[in-house]
């Protein structure tokens, strides 16, 4: 693997950009305390078993951007 420059991060949800992180070891620590949340979520729902609706993953990336100047246009 080659060493890319140093980028920020996005976190894209439902394709729309939720989070933006300074690095990529920012996004990777956001996204192991998402999911061990969500872990611990699970297992408090599952103790008291009354709970049926369906287990769904919500699809969501976490990406590199290039910055650029924040005076050019999209055209």
């Amino acid at each position: 693997m080659v060493k890319q420059k140093k980028n920020k991060w996005v976190l894209i949800r439902n394709g729309e950009v939720r989070f933006v992180f300074k690095d990529r070891r920012e996004a990777v620590k956001y996204f192991k305390e998402l999911l061990n949340q969500t872990l611990k979520d699970f297992d408090k729902q599952d103790k008291i078993d009354e709970y049926d609706y369906p287990i769904k993953v919500i699809g969501f990336e976490i990406k590199p951007v290039e910055e650029r100047q924040a005076h050019l246009s999209l055209l």
